[in-house]
């Protein structure tokens, strides 16, 4: 830069008036100078007042002569010993009181002449300030730290004097700064050697002074510091109020290039570098960019009178005053000095200058440089919290910026922005450092060699040869200097140990890691020039090959720690590729055109990382860190095989020529995957890996599904989107795929790709996986596979890992637990091609057994963390039987599911081994885990019962439950008038209602319904249960209906045939007592009764009465007599021709409800009376004419049976804030991304709100079925804003599960008057109006909808309740509430949000609280908006190259992580709607874990009929019931 210009830095000898003091020394001897000096100094001194109390004594020294004799004896005191140390002080404290002319307030005691003329004066007082920086050879300790002091205070003195004097001449200015260079130059330009310490009071004159750098403890390392600081802030000083000419910063140039050795200049070239920096990036960037956070020291370092042109100009400056970094690194280049040679040719060992000890500080001084430089890459590009003690504290190549994005609370980190949204563009900081940077990652790399293997050593070399351009990193001038850099094939001394080239692969690590930044710091649609992405890939493979001495030494030790290991191998990974790791996990993330190239490299040294236990990586960088980039990295090349599936890839740097094709890695990337799984143990790197194992299963199944679609000409349009509406987890999306798998592979046929959602599990490979399942047997060893890339090896390969280590390794971390819980189920729902019976059910008999041993944990160790991961594996088991229905076909699979289910209700097993009897219900105690786990295995054991095998029901995956209601019933029943505008007031008086078991609702009715025609007894039941709502038509047979197809009657039988033959009629008298009874004589006992005469005899009152009875009974006989003549004188002899035999009239009265609980045993008295165990009854009429028993009916029926979600989905187009325009983009198709739509299909199926039975986004519309609104028509060109929730949603669902996707639109123009929503039933919670929204699904302006979750009142039956539900004999049964607790945030809080980013920097500023008025569900709690909005957040941006990058934000709870998907994870077109609607409703299922009021919905249910049992309960004696079952509802 100023190499055109002379340099006014002057010989040493020249400087400090050399003539002037050497015409004193040699005019007297040197005791006669020596005693002179001390005179007169002590002298001046004493006036000063320093060493005398009192105010200082007014200077006598009046003429310019004076001066002229007295200070060329003070230069020449300074030129002293160190052993005249008290005429040394005498002369500095005179010369520093004299320079206080220069200050607005002199002192008394400076001579009146300076006062006068004090620049001039100065500049001689400045110029013998020099002789006390001198060296003065080898001295001690303690004389180096006396003229350290004297040092210290003639520094503080200049810098008061450049910082507060008003009257400084440019002369003067520069003769300071000269001054400063030159002191720099005598301490620091001579190299540093330890020798013993020698006497310190030799006796040698100021003009003997020993400049060859032999010195102990020498001066220049104990001042280094402070000497350079003076000068630089000093310098700053300058350029803020006399800006110094161009001869003086090349002298500064020329000087600091010449101090390269010294590790002081490179810490203050950083500290004046970051200050500067500071101030540049404060005015080009505005006060919002990220600043860099300085010491209290460092505040002022930069005047603040600074014009912004000059902080500019001196940035720069200062940028380049060292030269190139790089050469810090070549010892040869900085020995060449002129103190480097002097120390050569005067040492007594003839060495060359380059073999100087001191240079062996040159590795950890290139670190020092790169890794400032690197920090000055992260101010521009705007990480947070940059500081030069952060910089000087962390590791060598570990950013700021990476370490906040992989640490394991990364994820908690979502609201800071890692960089800054208005950083520089990559190519502008590659014009600035890219040289260096490129030219520190190259060094010691032989460009020329042939590098066909990846791991090939190479541990010297030359550059290529090139003309240098201007933004060249390498060639040219940068092959000399690695020329220079070569370390000599003859062995040299212990001098140059320090020196080879792996000691210097800490700063090319830095530079490395700097490089990674900035191309990751690449925006959306930002452009690097191709120069630039050239040398950068091509710095990345040579960092990436293991070439450092360091990993052989690793290897060496590895081989001998063998034994210790047990013959297992240590993973090794260099510090170039450690860096590269840890700050390039998002290079193939981005749209870096041609980063494929990387993939084999990258591939050779995650293999050293990931799949061995034991990694050797740098000692600074943690290993679960660098784990975890690596991880991170193999995420995003997990889809690259299957996607670029035909593309050949030349390696970087390889001229042999041979091409690599991406899918022939696929089996190496599926092996590093399930290898890295099986060692890992870092929690969070394990879900990771989880989440890629999943996506890797689900990516090769839909592959070779589209595969199987595509050679069986299934679909003639390529574009076609097989994961449409009715779709299931099988498959995503169908694009431009070409499948290169094995002719071997087996393929799907189109029904099970293409099937129904719900009935994945129910495929055409059911029966093969059944015959497989009876077939074969249960052994718990490896599988093997002859395709190991194939989704069925795959699949059983995941089953068999995942399951191991989850019982083996995972049980007692609760986030690993529930993540391979979460990829099991994922598993489950997959259909693929043979599916292995046998692996089904070796993956459910080991959810039971890790069921099994996280309840029989001991006590100490329960806690919520574990029963929550029991709850997620009894909801897994259930996934895994709903779609494998064959499994409850085997009889050992049922009877573990069974004992599982057992152990989880009552706490124990009834047979714990074989061999042991079977406990009976009663003679168990019923002690479950907890509470949560007995209601998680009810859950098991009705869908067991109810959902495997049958679902989807009749009435669709829609609805669990009968769509059948009250007044449904009632329209089709024959025998009561219904109207049209029957309401459900008026319908539930025509039916009974009874409540079993204190949790089973009955609904009875009647009478027969329109269809049954037979005068059979029939009732309707509606059961309304904790698990849904069933109808039930019941008739009274004597037989069997196949039986009773044929009238047993007719109207008119015939007269019957007579019968002449009717036998002999014969009179008997019956007798009872035998005829011997007279003959028996009487005994006393027989005569203890009186006879009827004495007792008449002795009472008139008894006789009177037996007269009276004697003629009733007269009477009677005599009635009855005449009865009988006359029937007998009517009757004549059979057969009468004039009576004919007709049958009885059918009975239309039974009671059938009567019948109907008498049946079930519920009718007897023990059923209708209170027990010890529960309060209630065993049956319970409730009365249904009270006011509120239809609205709290119709709140049951609302209350569903699964767990419900919703999903929004936005649409965010570049640089969008807005929410007005983030909700306007989904309007038209033509201003969405071509795959969004798509996209949109793969979460599910489209439904329309005012016909769909289930969840549909809003409380409003849901599970209710209502007359579709005469609306627009539906726009088919819409870009998702038909599924608003106004009209149609897109859902889906499973026998657990329903959630629906919600698309916020603007809200169509309303005519005056006309309310946004349509009518809802009041139920408790009101929804404040959103300003300037519609209606649909995110903003009906309905004044009262009720929450689907309402909260109970306190005075409420269920937040009472405790004792109906509670059983056994343990205090937490017994003390358990059922109703809703407080808690810090209701399960209706939440928010899933699903964002397409157009741009992914948006990410960064979504309005995701501004928002929350458009995702109104009716759920939320009243104080909702109250608190801080728990908000999750899926964001997608679509890549160029057809993948799609995901970012995970909000997921800072205690279960975090929900997967499968991963922060930062690239993923197929393929998976993307089925992984994102996973991910989803995982997030909703760890938020419903985690909470503490969250209760499942059969809980739900069961309170909500408890709480209607006491509300509407009959209270009624037993006789009283049975009377009440006599008489009839209204009809």
């Amino acid at each position: 830069m100023f190499s055109d210009w002379p340099s006014e830095l002057v010989p040493q000898q020249g400087w400090g008036d050399e003539a002037a003091i050497s015409a004193f020394k040699d005019a007297v001897p040197w005791s006669v100078g020596r005693d002179f000096v001390a005179g007169t100094a002590k002298h001046l001194a004493s006036s000063l007042g320093l060493t005398k109390p009192g105010p200082p004594i007014r200077s006598k020294i009046i003429h310019d002569k004076q001066l002229q004799v007295l200070m060329p004896a003070l230069g020449y005191g300074l030129s002293f010993p160190l052993s005249e140390i008290d005429i040394l002080r005498d002369c500095v404290s005179v010369y520093c009181e004299w320079l206080s002319a220069l200050l607005p307030n002199p002192k008394s005691s400076v001579p009146a002449p300076i006062l006068s003329d004090p620049n001039h004066y100065a500049r001689i007082v400045i110029n013998h300030f020099y002789y006390l920086f001198v060296p003065r050879g080898a001295q001690g300790p303690d004389v180096i730290n006396r003229q350290a002091v004297l040092c210290h205070r003639v520094l503080r003195t200049l810098q008061n004097i450049a910082q507060n004097s008003p009257c400084l001449s440019e002369d003067t200015w520069q003769t300071l700064l000269l001054f400063l260079l030159h002191i720099n130059s005598a301490l620091l330009s001579p190299p540093t050697v330890k020798v013993s310490d020698e006497s310190e009071g030799a006796s040698t004159s100021s003009l003997s002074l020993n400049l060859t750098g032999d010195v102990a403890e020498d001066a220049g390392e104990q001042l280094c510091e402070r000497v350079l600081s003076v000068l630089f802030e000093t310098w700053l000083l300058a350029c803020a109020r006399c800006f110094p000419p161009p001869p003086l910063w090349n002298a500064l140039r020329e000087s600091c290039q010449r101090w390269r050795h010294r590790a002081g200049l490179i810490d203050q070239w950083n500290r004046i570098n970051f200050a500067l920096t500071g101030k540049l990036i404060s005015f080009m960037y505005g006060p919002s960019f990220p600043e860099i956070k300085f010491s209290e020291d460092d505040l002022n370092i930069i005047p603040s009178t600074m014009s912004r042109d000059c902080i500019a100009q001196v940035w720069y400056r200062i940028l380049h005053i060292i030269g190139n970094p790089v050469d810090l690194s070549r010892h040869t280049v900085i020995s060449k000095t002129p103190a480097f040679l002097k120390y050569a040719i005067s040492s007594e060992l003839v060495i060359e200058p380059s073999q100087h000890p001191c240079l062996q500080m040159l590795p950890s001084i290139f670190l020092s440089a790169m890794k400032g430089v690197s920090g000055l890459v992260d101010a521009f590009l705007g990480v947070p919290n940059i500081s030069l003690e952060n910089l000087n504290q962390k590791g060598h190549h570990l950013s700021s910026s990476s370490s906040l994005s992989l640490s394991s609370e990364g994820r908690g980190e979502d609201s800071t922005r890692l960089l800054a949204s208005g950083r520089a563009k990559c190519n502008s900081i590659l014009h600035l450092f890219g040289p260096w940077l490129f030219e520190a990652a190259l060094i010691n790399c032989n460009m020329q060699a042939s590098v066909g293997s990846q791991h090939k050593t190479d541990a010297s070399g030359t550059a290529g040869s090139g003309s240098r351009r201007p933004v060249s990193g390498f060639g040219g001038e940068s092959s000399r200097k690695s020329s220079d850099s070569s370390v000599p094939s003859e062995p040299q001394n212990d001098r140059l140990a320090n020196l080879s080239p792996q000691h210097f692969q800490g700063g090319r690590a830095e530079a490395l890691g700097a490089l990674c930044r900035i191309f990751c710091s690449k925006k959306t649609g930002e452009e690097i020039l191709p120069v630039y992405l050239a040398r950068f890939y091509l710095a990345l493979h040579q960092g990436l090959r293991q070439t450092d001495a360091i990993v052989t030494a690793h290897q060496e030790q590895a081989s001998f720690t063998s034994n210790k290991y047990q013959g297992s191998k240590i993973g090794t990974c260099s510090e170039t590729a450690a860096s590269i790791l840890v700050n390039g996990v998002d290079l193939f993330r981005l749209d870096l055109q041609g980063v494929v190239s990387l993939v084999p490299s990258v591939l050779g040294v995650l293999e050293g990382v990931l799949p061995e236990a034991e990694v050797h990586a740098p000692p600074h960088l943690p290993v679960p860190l660098l784990r975890r980039a690596a991880t991170h990295v193999l995420l995003s090349i997990l889809p690259l095989p299957l996607h670029f599936q035909g593309l050949q890839v030349k390696e970087v740097g390889c001229s042999s020529g041979e091409r690599v094709v991406l899918s022939h890695l696929r089996p190496q990337l599926v092996n590093l995957l399930s290898n890295a799984l099986q060692v890992e143990t870092d929690p969070a790197n394990t879900q990771m890996l989880l989440g890629g194992l999943l996506f890797c299963v689900q990516d090769a199944a839909l592959c070779e599904v589209m595969d199987s679609i595509s050679q069986h000409n299934f679909s003639a349009d390529r574009d076609h989107n097989i994961m449409s509406s009715g779709a299931s987890d099988t498959v995503s999306s169908h694009g431009d795929y070409n499948s290169l798998l094995d002719d071997s592979c087996e393929t799907l046929p189109v029904g099970d790709s293409l099937g129904p959602v719900g009935s994945s599990g129910l495929s055409s490979t059911t029966s093969a996986s059944h015959a497989t399942l009876l077939s074969a047997t249960d052994t718990d060893g490896p599988p093997s596979f002859e395709d190991p890339d194939s989704a069925h090896a795959l699949f059983v390969r995941a089953i068999y890992l995942v399951c191991h280590r989850l019982i083996s390794s995972w049980k007692s971390d609760v986030n690993v637990s529930l993540a391979g819980l979460e990829l099991l189920s994922g598993l489950a729902r997959l259909s693929i091609a043979e599916q292995d019976g046998l692996e089904c059910k070796r993956a459910v008999k080991w959810l039971c057994d890790y069921i099994a041993y996280q309840c029989s944990r001991p006590a100490r160790l329960h806690s919520k963390d574990l029963h929550s991961t029991i709850v997620a594996a009894f909801h897994c088991a259930s996934v895994w039987l709903v779609a494998h229905p064959y499994l409850l076909h085997d009889k050992e699979c049922l009877g573990t599911i069974l004992e599982v289910i057992e152990l989880g209700i009552s706490g124990s097993k009834s047979q714990v081994k074989s061999s042991d009897a079977p406990r009976l219900k009663h003679e168990k105690e019923l002690k479950p885990a907890s509470m949560r786990v007995r209601d998680s295995a009810e859950a098991l054991l009705s869908c067991v019962l109810s959902q495997v095998g049958t679902f989807p029901s009749v009435c669709g995956a829609e609805s669990l439950s009968s769509l059948l209601d009250e007044l449904t019933l009632l329209r089709h029943c024959n025998t009561c008038d219904v109207s049209d505008q029957l309401t459900r007031d008026a319908a539930v008086q025509h039916f009974r209602y009874f409540v079993a078991q204190n949790s089973i609702m009955l609904a009875l009715l009647e009478q027969p319904l329109g269809n049954h025609q037979d005068p059979q007894p029939t009732v309707t039941a509606l059961i309304r249960g904790p698990f849904g709502r069933v109808a039930w038509t019941l008739q009274l047979r004597h037989l069997a209906r196949h039986k009773s197809s044929a009238k047993l009657y007719t109207v008119n039988p015939g007269r019957p045939l007579p019968m002449n033959d009717v036998g002999i009629k014969h009179n008997v008298n019956p007798k009872y007592f035998p005829d011997s009874v007279e003959r028996i004589p009487l005994c006393k006992a027989d005569k203890s009764i009186p006879s009827l005469e004495s007792v008449m005899m002795v009472d008139e009152k008894s006789a009177t009465e037996h007269d009276k009875l004697l003629q009733i009974l007269d009477h009677q006989i005599a009635f009855e007599d005449n009865i009988r003549r006359q029937v007998e004188r009517e009757i004549t002899d059979y057969p009468d021709v004039e009576t004919e035999c007709v049958a009885l009239p059918l009975c239309h009265e039974f009671q059938t409800a009567r019948l109907l609980l008498s049946h079930f045993g519920f009718l007897s008295l023990d059923s209708l009376q209170e027990s010890v165990e529960s309060a209630v009854p065993s049956l319970v009429a409730l009365d249904c004419s009270m006011a509120g028993f239809a609205k709290d009916l119709e709140l049951l029926d609302t209350t569903n049976n699964r767990t419900i979600d919703t999903g929004h989905v936005f649409y965010v187009r570049a640089g969008q804030t807005n929410p007005h325009e983030i909700l306007s983009n989904v309007v038209s198709s033509s201003s969405v991304h071509p795959h969004f739509l798509e996209f949109l299909g793969g979460l599910g199926w489209s439904v329309n709100v005012h016909q769909h039975p289930g969840w549909t986004g809003h409380v409003s519309t849901a599970f209710t079925v209502t007359t579709l609104p005469q609306d627009a028509p539906f726009d088919v060109n819409h870009g998702g804003s038909g599924f608003s929730g106004r009209t149609h949603v897109l859902y889906w669902s499973d026998a657990l599960s329903e959630m629906a996707f919600v698309v916020p639109s603007p809200a169509p123009a309303q005519p005056n008057n006309q309310p946004a929503a349509a009518n809802s039933v009041n139920m408790g919670i009101i929804i404040e109006r959103s300003d300037g929204s519609g209606g649909g699904s995110g903003s009906e302006k309905s004044d009262s909808l009720h929450s689907y979750e309402v909260e109970v009142d306190q005075g409420s039956s269920i937040s009472s309740h405790t004792s109906q539900m509670s059983f056994g004999h343990g205090n937490e049964n017994r003390n358990r509430k059922f109703g809703r607790q407080t808690s810090a945030l209701s399960c209706g809080d939440h928010k899933v949000y699903i964002v397409w980013l157009e741009s992914f920097e948006d990410s960064y500023t979504f309005p995701a609280n501004d928002l929350l008025s458009e995702t109104i569900t009716g759920r939320e709690s009243t104080s909702w908006k109250d608190k801080e909005a728990c908000i999750y957040i899926i964001f997608i941006h679509a890549l160029t190259n057809g993948l799609f990058r995901i970012k995970l934000q909000g997921q800072n709870a205690k279960l975090s992580m929900a997967g499968p998907l991963i922060d930062g994870q690239v993923v197929s077109r393929r998976v993307l709607g089925t992984l994102v609607r996973q991910t989803a409703l995982n997030m909703c299922r760890r938020k419903r874990l985690e909470s503490d009021s969250y209760q499942p919905p059969h809980v739900r249910r069961k309170l909500r009929i408890q709480e209607m049992v006491q509300k509407y309960r009959y209270e009624m004696t037993e006789p009283e019931f049975y009377s009440h079952l006599f008489t009839s509802p209204l009809c």
